[in-house]
């Protein structure tokens, strides 16, 4: 069987189907979420830090950071979003983004082996995205 293993500095995740299940807190992510892009875009994190500590209290075993915000600096805020949540939590990060300057930088900055988002399956985007995971 496949699996999938995901970490953070100090805590290790195995994916897998006989793996127990494996919970993905998605509220890190400005995408119809107005005031959160606006704060995020201005350097506000204190939305990113509260839904990070509410999520990590619901259970969730691994969370998604997505900074995806049109006309901001994404590379910047989701290398700053990162080391944010990784300053809160100990969770094996999900590093989301379809802009691969913005992968580059969040994983950077990601101390661990994070599990990468939002990669479409064309083949010249494969080959820009694939060194960055190795």
């Amino acid at each position: 069987m496949t699996e999938t293993v995901v970490s953070s500095a100090t805590k290790e995740i195995v994916i897998g189907f006989d793996r127990p299940f494996c919970i993905i807190g998605e509220r890190i992510n400005p995408t119809g979420r107005k005031l959160l892009a606006a704060e995020m875009a201005e350097g506000d994190y204190s939305r990113v830090e509260a839904d990070t500590l509410a999520q990590v209290a619901a259970g969730a075993t691994m969370l998604d950071v997505n900074a995806g915000i049109p006309l901001a600096d994404e590379p910047k805020i989701l290398a700053e979003t990162v080391q944010l949540v990784q300053s809160l939590t100990d969770l094996p990060l999900s590093i989301d983004s379809s802009i691969v300057a913005a992968l580059e930088s969040g994983l950077s900055v990601y101390k661990g082996k994070a599990l990468v988002n939002s990669i479409t399956g064309e083949d010249d985007r494969m080959e820009e995205v694939f060194p960055l995971i190795a």
